[in-house]
């Protein structure tokens, strides 16, 4: 139902035809350089991918910047809520046919929302997940944008390219850990105050909170965070490239040195 919601508007088609249109350019510039004497055979592939890759980062900087200030400032933000796992189910005196399957265990754990009154403290750790991911997503297009430079000058194992893999390996580790306790507390902070409910009434008569949580088919707060390591793994490959680039130059200075 997702994937039918995405595709029926225009502008989604026009972004998988760019998106499509662009990755033709580059296989096709590559193809006409794969026959070339020159060390750089495929000078029109790697144009082709820098300029890809600014548009990248122009779309990212300003996508980044609109959902910061949206987030900070909107009257309504989209979070992104941990719930405790539940699955909604009809009282036991509640007749219904019966289904094929049933469900034995597990149900939801997140709920996307878009909500208002979600107080300044909230609305700043979110937006500090939406400015660590933009700022992931902008560095990693700019060291793009260098390595094709390196190719284009022949400067591969240049000592800015060794510099920028070690920065992006950077921002990587630090970036992807900012990002998610951001969204972990941000997320966990907005379902506090959307689901942290403490008492409810019904026709005029008030209950406190204990049983307020029984009611079927009523999440409540999640505490259960789940943290993904990925952006360590993601590091370390990068430093290790970054060590490759810097063992290349002294090999290539070294070639160099001998003819």
């Amino acid at each position: 139902m997702g994937v039918i919601v995405v595709f029926s508007t225009w502008w989604s088609w026009l972004l998988v035809i760019a998106v499509l249109a662009a990755v033709t350019l580059i296989l096709f510039a590559g193809r006409r350089g794969a026959g070339d004497s020159d060390a750089i055979a495929g000078a029109g592939m790697v144009r082709a991918t820098r300029t890809i890759a600014w548009i990248y980062v122009a779309a990212c900087s300003l996508s980044g910047l609109g959902n910061a200030a949206a987030t900070v400032w909107g009257e309504a933000v989209t979070v992104k809520l941990p719930v405790a796992q539940f699955w909604p189910s009809l009282p036991a005196h509640t007749g219904n046919p019966a289904p094929r399957a049933t469900v034995e265990s597990g149900g939801f754990s997140w709920a996307d929302v878009s909500v208002s009154g979600l107080d300044l403290e909230t609305r700043l750790m979110l937006t500090g997940a939406i400015v660590a991911q933009g700022v992931l997503a902008v560095v990693a297009g700019l060291v793009i944008i260098r390595l094709c430079a390196a190719i284009t000058d022949k400067t591969l194992f240049g000592p800015r390219l060794v510099k920028g893999s070690q920065q992006l390996a950077g921002v990587v580790l630090l970036g992807g850990m900012i990002w998610q306790g951001c969204q972990l507390f941000g997320g966990t902070m907005a379902a506090q105050q959307v689901l942290g409910g403490t008492g409810w009434s019904t026709q005029g008569s008030a209950e406190d909170g204990a049983a307020i949580h029984h009611i079927t088919g009523l999440p409540s707060v999640s505490y259960a965070w789940e943290f993904n390591f990925w952006p360590i793994g993601v590091a370390l490959a990068l430093m290790v490239l970054a060590e490759l680039f810097r063992q290349g130059g002294k090999v290539q200075k070294d070639v160099a040195g001998l003819i």
